[in-house]
């Protein structure tokens, strides 16, 4: 009652199973009918079971490793994951295996026993939070007072902007929870920093790291384009130029 992705999960597998009960019931059946004795055949399948059992232990563990994926509910139907080199959304969590969409339209079967073994990336079980990570390059020509005056501004410009997560934005979402803190549980995201990061060759660095309020990725590409642009704006009234790669070469003359 609580998880209707859980259900729904269990349900489907409840389905298959019932599925092939009632194709094994309906074959004895038809061999019932047939005028076959079904209590010889049953027992004469004793030695037989054993080497379809041995046979089929792929199979079995395949389904132990649906029940493992279920009630350990690391992802369910419809959920973008990355598990065992496979990136996509799932499509159905079968009996033997799982059907995942790749993003160029492929559908590929992953064997449950793996995935039930397998490390598994989880880009649904987030609920604020998509990461916005840059870094601007500054021209060594800018001034010191220039240079620390714009990351102040493109600070407060992303606690000032609307689709930026921040601990003020988020509320009570990320309370803690029992013994486990809430923002982890609920996957929730509000870290926002913006420093002089580091000298390169050809720039300084600005380090721009923060978090979107939506997880939708098209969404999230909109927030990210009018963050770059008041960034752009900040940089140009505070007379910046991004550096590009540059070399500059010294000759001394002298005697040949």
């Amino acid at each position: 009652k609580r998880d209707k992705a859980f259900r729904k999960e269990l349900v489907n597998l409840i389905k298959q199973v019932i599925k092939i009960i009632i194709i094994m019931i309906s074959f004895l059946l038809i061999l019932r009918e047939m005028g076959v004795d079904i209590t010889g055949f049953l027992a004469s399948l004793g030695l037989g079971g054993l080497v379809i059992a041995m046979a089929s232990k792929d199979t079995i563990s395949n389904f132990f490793g649906s029940l493992k994926i279920i009630f350990d509910e690391s992802f369910s139907q419809g959920d973008w994951i990355k598990v065992a080199g496979v990136e996509g959304t799932v499509v159905e969590l079968g009996f033997i295996s799982t059907k995942i969409r790749t993003f160029d339209n492929a559908l590929i079967s992953v064997p449950n026993a793996k995935l039930a073994n397998e490390s598994v990336k989880n880009w649904n079980r987030r609920k604020v939070g998509r990461r916005i990570k840059m870094y601007i390059g500054i021209s060594y020509d800018a001034k010191r007072e220039n240079l620390l005056k714009a990351v102040n501004e493109i600070r407060e410009m992303l606690v000032e902007h609307p689709d930026i997560a921040t601990e003020d934005k988020v509320g009570e979402v990320g309370r803690r929870t029992s013994l486990i803190k809430g923002s982890d549980l609920m996957g929730v995201k509000s870290t926002l920093l913006v420093h002089v990061d580091s000298f390169e060759e050809s720039a300084i660095n600005i380090l721009i790291y923060a978090f979107s309020k939506t997880t939708n990725w098209a969404t999230w590409l909109e927030v990210k384009e009018d963050i770059m642009m008041e960034i752009w704006k900040i940089l140009e009234k505070n007379d910046l130029e991004m550096a590009f790669p540059t070399r500059t070469i010294h000759i001394e003359k002298g005697e040949r």
